[in-house]
């Protein structure tokens, strides 16, 4: 009788996907309709690696498909279908808090490339608090993207979805609906505050999408992932065991302007100071005689203010690509006021294009009962 070959005595083989890497987000549709495979199966096996993508194959099918997807910018192994699968991989929540607001246009430009989309719908993501721009993903993917974004001004926060703390936002007219909310929420241990009525103290994954699908066909319900959070400190006020001197170090200004910020309190010492970093840069200003007041610039809420006198003309383009003024529009007759802006990157973004112009504006600050 013939010997079988080495070849036919192989154990099949599964390709699994290690990381998105380098591939553009189309790869999951083209890859779809060539595998004859769900898209969504596809996508997961992409953005969830490790993941197995194919198994079952003949060991030259699979490494001519794995050298295929290489090439693509995936990156890959090809192993025998008899060792144990890849485990299911921890799922994050991403998003991006962009520091340097110069960077904001490459951002938006690389972020497209990586999410197969437009800049300008980047751009939405981004100006939406907290900045979510992809979910449910793994750590593969997390990374992938970091590289991505790589010598520019911007974090990456990947939030890891069974580990999360989510803060409760309610914006609800009193009636039934809230009546029925408020007893899910207390239920949970969750009381409202009796200042503010908003719910005191997190949920995990678990229970916010659980009490989000019951509730959030009432409306005026939002659900933030703590991590996402950005936060400005303000000095209120100082006193004999305040050490002053302290504040270039605090601040990170120079020592030269300690007097001026002494003498114009309260101020705001700290912007966009991140979630995980909140406690610590508490208690160093606390340990230095300045208690600061905390307060989440991821929810601000303002307006621009643009007096009589001014030349807005050079800033159209800007105020239609922010969203501030419909495409179409002609320059707004002056003095001008725009809808209210929300979260803390398009002010940022705004107060930096508009300096650049020298065209001179103010800021509106809301507070959460205004609109």
């Amino acid at each position: 009788m013939p010997t079988p070959s080495s070849t036919a005595l192989a154990p099949s083989q599964r390709v699994v996907v290690e990381s998105i890497g380098s591939a553009r987000p189309a790869l999951a549709g083209l890859l779809a309709s060539q595998l004859g495979l769900p898209a969504n199966q596809v996508a997961n096996a992409l953005y969830k690696a490790p993941s197995v993508l194919l198994e079952a194959l003949p060991q030259e099918q699979a490494c001519g498909l794995a050298n295929i997807l290489q090439q693509a910018g995936l990156a890959v192994r090809v192993e025998p279908n008899n060792v144990p699968r890849p485990a299911a991989a921890a799922t994050f929540d991403i998003a991006l808090y962009v520091s340097d607001v110069a960077d904001l246009p490459a951002c938006c430009e690389r972020l497209a490339g990586f999410l197969g989309c437009l800049p300008a719908a980047v751009l939405g993501l981004l100006s939406s608090p907290p900045g979510v721009i992809i979910g449910d993903v793994s750590a593969a993917t997390c990374a992938a993207l970091q590289q991505q974004l790589e010598g520019l001004g911007a974090e990456l926060v990947c939030s890891r979805r069974d580990q999360a703390r989510y803060q409760l936002l309610i914006e609800r007219d009193p009636g039934p609906s809230l009546d029925s909310l408020l007893h899910d929420l207390r239920q949970l241990g969750l009381a409202p505050d009796p200042h503010t009525g908003q719910p005191q103290g997190t949920l995990d994954h678990t229970s916010a999408q659980q009490l989000w699908r019951r509730h959030q066909a009432g409306g005026g319900l939002r659900l933030l992932d703590t991590a996402f959070l950005r936060y400005d400190l303000s000095l209120d006020a100082v006193d004999a065991h305040s050490q002053t001197g302290r504040l270039p170090e605090l601040a990170g200004l120079p020592a030269e302007l300690i007097d001026c910020v002494l003498e114009n309190l309260p101020v705001v010492v700290e912007e966009g100071v991140a979630h995980s970093a909140l406690q610590d840069r508490l208690q160093r200003w606390q340990a230095a005689g300045m208690p600061v007041r905390q307060q989440v610039a991821s929810l601000r809420r303002c307006r621009l203010k643009v007096p009589a006198g001014s030349q807005l003309a050079p800033a159209l383009g800007l105020l239609q690509q922010s969203g501030l003024l419909p495409t179409d529009s002609a320059v707004p007759r002056l003095p001008w006021q725009s809808p209210v802006l929300h979260g803390e990157l398009p002010p940022r973004w705004l107060q930096h294009g508009l300096e650049q112009l020298d065209i001179p504006i103010e800021w509106q600050e809301l507070d959460h009962e205004q609109h």
